[in-house]
């Protein structure tokens, strides 16, 4: 067979491998990088590939696979790997007593779910806009700061510039009046965000992902992500996935890292696992690093 870039491919012997995708390939060998199985080089022309099925072929990681893939795979983790290391930490997986047990300290789920509810009881959409017409962007503002003390998500220097920022009057209602536009607008979220970006840069030490990120995380936890840097490079570098990360808020990172972490709800979902929403995504990102879940 005369395979070519980016042809969509399985192995005959290795269903386990999943689809691949042809990254060279001539008359003595055939490079593929398989989504379970990394980067393969396989003799021709007794490679044991056909083609795969069609609806194979936009498999989300090999519409997105990061260049450094395709020249060098050895820091890829195929999911099945990371799903058996999370397994390792909670054999029950989502339902794991130790993932659900409560407290800042102890499992991973229940003290986000209990902070996404009492930010949607204090500061829904609803009650966020009759503060901000009453012009009580003070109180919106020390709302904000109760919400972010409800975790342990930002590191204890952020938590310090954050709370700092929410007190300055000169930035409380730019900062209120971005994050409702960003949790509640009905216009392009891109253009929303950017609006929070330049909010957030106009206080000090607040251009932070994970600060951007927090409460959209817990106010739609069933579509947005939370963004703790480090950790999501680490997730993105063991998938393959092309993050484009830059420390600076952008919407192209924001939006890989959201399609990042709907591609592994979707596969743990399909191997059932049944997370429930992005919360349990997140953790998913999160325990997979050793140096974050030691």
């Amino acid at each position: 067979m005369n395979w070519k870039i980016e042809d969509r491919v399985v192995h005959k012997n290795k269903p386990e491998w999943g689809v691949g995708k042809v990254l060279h390939a001539n008359s003595q060998e055939v490079d593929v990088f398989f989504v379970n199985a990394g980067r393969k080089t396989l003799s021709q022309p007794a490679a044991l590939l056909e083609a795969a099925p069609a609806p194979m072929h936009a498999h989300p990681l090999l519409l997105n696979l990061a260049s450094a893939m395709l020249h060098d795979s050895s820091r890829f983790l195929p999911l099945p790997d990371c799903i058996q290391y999370f397994l390792k930490l909670f054999p029950q997986g989502f339902d794991d007593p130790t993932y659900l047990s409560p407290g800042l300290d102890g499992g991973e789920r229940q003290y986000k779910l209990v902070a996404s509810t009492y930010v949607k009881e204090v500061l829904g959409e609803s009650e966020w806009r009759s503060l901000a017409d009453a012009g009580n962007h003070a109180e919106i503002c020390l709302r904000l700061a109760r919400i972010e003390s409800k975790t342990n998500l930002l590191h204890s220097f952020e938590k310090i510039k954050w709370h700092a920022a929410l007190k300055d009057a000169r930035l409380q209602k730019g900062l209120a009046d971005a994050f409702f536009n960003d949790l509640f607008g009905t216009d392009s979220r891109m253009a929303g965000f950017a609006i929070l970006a330049d909010a957030l840069g106009a206080a000090e030490g607040c251009s932070k992902w994970t600060i951007a990120t927090y409460y959209g995380f817990l106010m739609h936890p069933e579509s947005r992500i939370f963004i703790k840097p480090e950790v999501t490079k680490f997730a993105a570098q063991a998938c393959g996935w092309d993050l484009q990360y830059d420390s600076a808020l952008n919407w192209n990172t924001l939006a890989r890292a959201e399609r990042m972490a709907q591609h592994l709800f979707d596969e743990l979902q399909r191997i059932g696992l049944k997370p429930r929403d992005m919360i349990d995504a997140q953790s998913f990102i999160w325990c997979i690093d050793p140096k974050s879940y030691a």
